[in-house]
């Protein structure tokens, strides 16, 4: 059944994809059906996968890095369809659906079922930590999507040849609140997640804090984010700038996720 479901699942968001990219193309209404209803069939499968690997396993379902980027993929879909469904900005989900199907194929391709639970996943503290910082992905995902899309919008726009971007996605203006909030929000998960981890390193390797690449790429990300929020705040950064911090941020998360995690973090290790 978990097979089918690795299977199924990243099959049902290419399908909404696809239909989110031909309503995106043609703007034409009768495509947001299919799109809509193969999302939520593949969302619902999403769920009983994530449900069944958790039944299983008796605890969330982070026992290797793969795991942890299916779990929170699914924040993000859900995130998707509140922001989609409260706004009725469909044109969102032509990108939206697109980096769900692509993160969750991946993850799906290389995720280990069979991974033995690490004794760190029995400490509530620890899951705690993960939930969090899980949560502030799933936000700097769409700050990350809405960034890509007002960079996309801001250079139509500078080169006053309007056209393909201008008549299908939502204004400036829409898409900076959408990326400050977003990121606002990411980063106060995060924040929490990090204390929650210190509190857990504490207890597993007896330090706050080790300079493990694991952590300093986390760090690193929590400093950019960090540093966008201050220059919109204090310095009144202009929305494009506020746009490239978001795409670069999330850029580093997931290298971090599927390269630093699975490569050279030895401490900060899921097995």
């Amino acid at each position: 059944m978990i097979v089918f479901l690795r299977v199924l699942g990243p099959v049902s968001y290419a399908i909404s994809a696809y239909f989110y990219f031909k309503y995106f193309k043609s703007q034409n209404e009768k495509e947001l059906r299919p799109a809509r209803l193969s999302f939520v069939f593949g969302l619902i499968l999403h769920t009983v996968f994530l449900v069944m690997l958790s039944v299983e396993k008796g605890h969330l379902p982070l026992n290797d890095p793969f795991q942890a980027i299916t779990t929170f993929i699914w924040f993000f879909a859900v995130l998707n369809r509140i922001v989609i469904v409260k706004e009725r900005s469909y044109a969102l989900g032509v990108f939206h659906a697109g980096i769900i199907f692509i993160l969750h194929s991946i993850a799906m391709l290389f995720i280990e079922v069979s991974a033995p639970t690490p004794e760190i996943l029995k400490n509530l503290y620890f899951e705690v930590h993960v939930i969090f910082n899980l949560l502030a992905y799933a936000a700097f995902s769409l700050s990350f999507l809405s960034g890509l899309m007002y960079v996309l919008l801001f250079h139509e726009i500078k080169s006053t040849h309007l056209g393909y971007f201008y008549e299908r996605l939502p204004s400036l203006s829409f898409l900076e609140k959408k990326i400050h909030l977003s990121l606002a929000l990411g980063f106060v998960f995060n924040s929490f997640g990090i204390v929650l981890g210190a509190i857990t390193g504490k207890t597993a390797w007896g330090t706050y804090w080790s300079w493990d690449p694991k952590l300093i790429a986390v760090l690193i990300s929590w400093l950019i984010f960090g540093l966008a929020l201050l220059g919109k705040k204090k310095l009144n950064w202009p929305g494009n700038r506020l746009a490239y911090f978001s795409i670069i941020g999330y850029s580093w998360i997931i290298f971090s996720m599927l390269v630093i995690n699975n490569y050279f973090s030895k401490l900060h290790s899921f097995h």
